[in-house]
């Protein structure tokens, strides 16, 4: 017989995310204008309901794609019906013996647990992962690939709009196109706290050699300059500036072989690209240890995973957290009263126990899965 506090039922939704701003370009011509989610519900035999939820921002950035997400969390939620959910450790062992990989999937199912792990105690989940360190926290907000004009436009409206730390994105045409996109947004940016220069891995390792020489005067960060650790450290070797790594970091294993390989000063996690939050803190325990500065979010999504990397955040050691990030600004659609928004370039923390926020069932559309 199962146990009541037990996992009896798992339900997955599918919700489609538009963004509030129009289409955001990434490097190599990548764009998107809507996120396909992946909601999980999870429930207790005791009745006690916890969230999760995965989406990647478009299939061509990270591993991940809604129609498979929501395929591999049928044999998923098999695997944890019957497991304690305050076993957090435990319930992810199980996925991984189920499944080999589909980090992003088990995500979803591993927030969820976390937040029923919360409710159940009554603590929020900063609580639970090390303690709150802080009630709010700095965010960074960031301006797609454009023409230098229109992305200076968009970092001066950063600017007034109360954010400290801007991501600018490049990675389009020629190198001098980059470092023309580079001075225009550092010019707009003068007073910033933080400027980082993301090409989401897209530079051959020559043109990142070219585009950072040529902006190595200006105080910014260099973010994930080429596709593998090895480039980056060979291009990092020849930089002053600062190099935050992002989507090769996808575990303890992978920060270590970038800190040996001297290719990184800070770290970036995304719950989806880790596996969710349970792995994300052996992550960014192991990054605190190496005295690694991090930001901890993910790449898309909404209300649910902005909570949930605002709990891993103000957990920890303030003086290494580079900033937050919420996806949830990023999209239209509210599904959460009491998330964490956006508010002159800061973020509270949620009060309530577990992730601290009220899923509106309702806003989730109709459930494509079932399993209990």
């Amino acid at each position: 017989m199962m146990a009541t506090d037990t996992i009896r039922r798992v339900d997955v939704f599918s919700v489609l995310y538009h963004h509030a701003g129009g289409p955001f370009a990434l490097s190599g011509g990548r764009s998107s204008n809507e996120q396909d989610a992946t909601i999980v519900r999870v429930e207790t035999g005791d009745g006690l309901v916890g969230w999760g939820e995965q989406c990647v921002f478009t299939p061509s950035f990270l591993p991940g794609y809604g129609p498979s997400t929501r395929a591999v969390l049928e044999p998923l939620a098999r695997a944890v019906l019957g497991a304690d959910p305050h076993a957090v450790e435990l319930v992810h062992a199980r996925m991984d013996a189920a499944i080999r990989g589909y980090a992003y999937a088990k995500s979803a199912l591993d927030i969820a647990c976390w937040d029923l792990h919360g409710k159940a105690t009554g603590l929020r989940l900063s609580d639970l992962l090390g303690g709150t360190r802080q009630e709010q926290i700095e965010l960074y907000t960031g301006v797609g690939v454009a023409a230098p004009e229109e992305m200076r436009e968009r970092c001066a409206d950063a600017l007034a709009a109360g954010f400290r730390q801007v991501q600018v994105k490049v990675g389009s045409g020629r190198p001098d196109d980059d470092v023309e996109r580079i001075r225009a947004c550092v010019d707009a940016l003068a007073g910033a706290d933080r400027v980082i220069v993301d090409a989401n891995g897209y530079w051959p390792q020559a043109d990142a050699v070219r585009v950072v020489a040529a902006v190595d005067e200006l105080d910014v960060y260099i973010e994930q300059p080429c596709a593998t650790v090895a480039e980056c450290a060979r291009v990092r070797r020849r930089s002053r500036r600062p190099f935050i790594l992002d989507e090769v970091l996808t575990g303890v294993r992978e920060i270590v072989e970038a800190h040996v390989a001297g290719a990184l000063d800070a770290v970036r996690l995304k719950l989806s690209n880790v596996g969710g939050i349970t792995p994300t803190r052996r992550a960014r325990d192991l990054a605190v240890a190496l005295g690694l500065p991090l930001t901890i979010e993910d790449a898309g999504g909404g209300d649910i995973v902005s909570a949930a990397s605002m709990h891993l955040a103000c957990s920890t050691d303030p003086k290494l957290v580079l900033g937050g990030y919420l996806p949830s600004e990023m999209v239209v659609e509210r599904i959460a009263a009491g998330a964490p928004a956006a508010s002159n370039g800061m973020a509270r923390l949620p009060t309530a126990p577990g992730l601290g926020i009220a899923v509106d069932e309702s806003a989730l559309g109709d459930r494509v899965l079932r399993i209990e």
